[in-house]
């Protein structure tokens, strides 16, 4: 049982650089990180779309408190047949729609600064009214299991319940792991504890980590925030890149100790909730929530290892292209084409985007459009913002919200790409389903931002004539392999390899964290295959992946990615039965298991077939590649 307040869809993708010209305001704008005030609001989201003010929301919020009293009258009554159920569980996601909404507006609130003292106030407030809601509801699947199976089955087939029958089948299914009513009260008020990790690692990382501030070749002077090291990682000059590399990493490794008592809070949580549960491990306890197989995350790791040939061939490549003698860690994200590494304006961005999408169909352009000109997105870096980007579509009433930190580059433009997948999912979630199943799982949501990642690279690849060009974009295409699948992977791998380790009793040191992560990062870059040398700082890199906190989340990246290849093909080349079995997908939301969505887009990831069909693309774009190279 996880606590509500930690519910929203949460993305960070990194890919590589291509565009045109940006106006000389806009590359200003996203080349320094700027007070909120500083940019204009069609710019940013617009949280009056939540609440008109502060006092609208606590107004709702005193709703909210009364629904969450009232809902206790329903404890008891469950078995007294179908309408009554039915009707206690439209009380119980009524509350919780509510709920939602109000920790949408203080979630936000919160992000886009915190140094906000009232948005930090709210975030802090609706953590803790989390953790009472979850209290509150935490008897009805106890409650539901109590009910005479045969007795619950004759209910089951009232029409008043056939909303719910997904639902309660769901709870039915993981019967040996739901406690009784008091038990589950207990647990569920350990949701402010379990909190406490993740939130201190977003304040320290966000707000008091002193990043230094880096003097580059140019002269031209850069604090390094995360912002800031993703987007002068990939600067041209090596020198700049190692100087970047060294100033941001060192940072990290100053609190590594700090980190690594948070990370190892972190898994502690996850492992009472295992144990609590009676799962066999923290991984079948985090995916069984949703229904998805264990297996299909260890079958990811294995597929993803066996693959590791053509990742070194595309580094071999990319070695070749930068006229290094040994390819080097902070060598990952700059150009392996520098001199068509040009700027996109977010005008460029929703142009291009769009005609990208247009494949989709009208009704899904549309709902593009409204992310781009109704305010859906907070669009550029701005002091004291949440780094990274984000959908949260969790408002149901309102539209989904999506935080960017647009830097005029193709990695930005594909990343916004990639968000308003996550938007669209949402919207028409949310549109065709009720609330209760309008909360998709995280293992179709990544399918729906990568398709459009990669509808992206194909439309704009398709448009290029220019060989260097092509070059360039096929290298965007390899890189987003190596970051989305190879790179997620390797992420994955740790946070189960830690949570095992943390299972046998071995303490998460620091040097055990940083010897973990860089075994995995020497495996898969083929460190002992002379593909790659990896320095020892960048061990640290573990602290600085936020993703580690929310769950065994970060494998879904890669099986995402993995689906999404054979969606977006059907898609681009025209496919109108492709295209309408993932709207069908989309449209579904959470009325199904993760599993059997996936299927009504045409993709079983219980088998090797997905992993088959996608290495066979990556190894075409190898071969092309390494064409335009010789």
């Amino acid at each position: 049982m996880r606590n509500f307040y930690h519910g929203m869809v949460v993305s960070v993708v990194m890919v590589v650089c291509f565009g045109s010209t940006t106006t000389a305001k806009e590359k200003s704008m996203e080349q320094t990180t700027r007070e909120r005030s500083q940019v204009k609001d069609e710019f940013k989201w617009k949280l009056e779309d939540l609440y008109p003010s502060v006092a609208d929301w606590e107004k709702d919020l005193k709703v909210l408190q009364k629904e969450m009293k009232d809902f206790s009258k329903c404890k008891g009554r469950l078995s007294k047949g179908a309408l009554k159920l039915a009707k206690c569980l439209d009380s119980k996601y009524e509350t919780i729609k509510r709920f939602k909404r109000l920790s949408g507006y203080a979630n936000r609130t919160h992000d886009q600064d915190a140094s906000d003292t009232k948005g930090q106030e709210l975030f802090d407030r609706m953590t803790k009214i989390g953790t009472e809601l979850q209290t509150a509801t935490s008897w009805v699947e106890p409650e539901i299991l109590a009910i005479p199976p045969r007795r619950l089955k004759a209910m089951l087939r009232s029409k008043s319940l056939a909303r719910y029958r997904h639902t309660i089948d769901n709870i039915v299914r993981r019967r040996a792991h739901i406690l009784g009513k008091k038990e589950e009260a207990v647990i569920a008020r350990v949701g402010d504890l379990a909190a406490v990790p993740e939130t201190v690692y977003s304040t320290l990382s966000t707000l008091n980590l002193p990043f230094p501030e880096v003097t580059l070749k140019s002269g031209k002077k850069v604090k390094m925030t995360q912002a800031m090291y993703t987007r002068f990682r990939a600067a041209p000059d090596r020198d700049d890149r190692l100087k970047v590399f060294h100033e941001f990493w060192n940072t990290y490794k100053s609190f590594r100790e700090t980190m690594a008592a948070l990370l190892a809070g972190v898994v502690s949580r996850d492992h009472y909730y295992a144990q609590v549960h009676k799962y066999d491990s923290d991984l079948a306890s985090a995916l069984d929530a949703t229904g998805v197989p264990a297996s299909i995350y260890t079958n990811m790791i294995k597929q993803i290892k066996a693959g590791r040939p053509l990742l070194w061939r595309y580094l071999k490549l990319r070695k070749k292209l930068l006229g290094v003698k040994e390819l080097k860690y902070e060598d990952l994200y700059t150009s392996i084409v520098p001199a068509v590494e040009l700027k996109y304006s977010w005008k460029q961005a929703k142009e291009i985007i769009l005609k990208a999408l247009a494949p989709m169909g009208k009704d899904y352009l549309k709902i593009m459009e409204k992310c781009f000109d109704d305010r859906w997105a907070d669009v550029y870096p701005t002091k004291g913002k949440k780094s990274g980007a984000y959908m949260s579509g969790s408002a149901y009433d309102v539209h989904p919200y999506v935080l960017l930190n647009y830097n005029g580059d193709y990695e930005s433009m594909s990343t916004a790409a990639h968000e308003f997948g996550h938007a669209g999912h949402s919207f028409l979630s949310n549109k065709y389903q009720p609330f209760h199943y309008s909360d998709y799982p995280i293992f179709t949501a990544e399918v729906a931002s990568t398709a459009n990642e990669n509808l992206l690279r194909l439309y704009v690849t398709s448009k290029e004539t220019d060989p260097k060009k092509k070059l360039y974009l096929l290298g965007q295409y390899l890189e987003s392999w190596r970051t989305t699948v190879f790179r997620q992977c390797i992420f994955a791998e740790f946070e189960l390899k830690i949570h095992q380790m943390a299972a046998e009793g071995k303490a998460l040191t620091a040097d055990l964290l940083d010897k973990t992560y860089l075994d995995l990062l020497r495996e898969y870059y083929g460190e002992d295959q002379g593909i790659m040398e990896i320095d020892p700082l960048y061990a640290v890199e573990w602290a600085y992946i936020p993703h580690f906190y929310y769950d065994f989340y970060m494998f879904q990246y890669t099986t995402s990615f993995i689906s999404s290849t054979a969606v977006a093909q059907k898609v681009f080349s025209g496919d109108k039965v492709g295209r309408a079995a993932y709207l069908s997908m989309l449209k579904a939301g959470g009325s199904r298991y993760p599993v059997d969505l996936l299927k009504m887009a045409g993709v079983d990831m219980t088998t090797d077939k997905p992993y088959k069909v996608a290495f066979k693309a990556l190894e075409k774009a190898l071969d092309e590649a390494e064409a335009l190279v010789h």
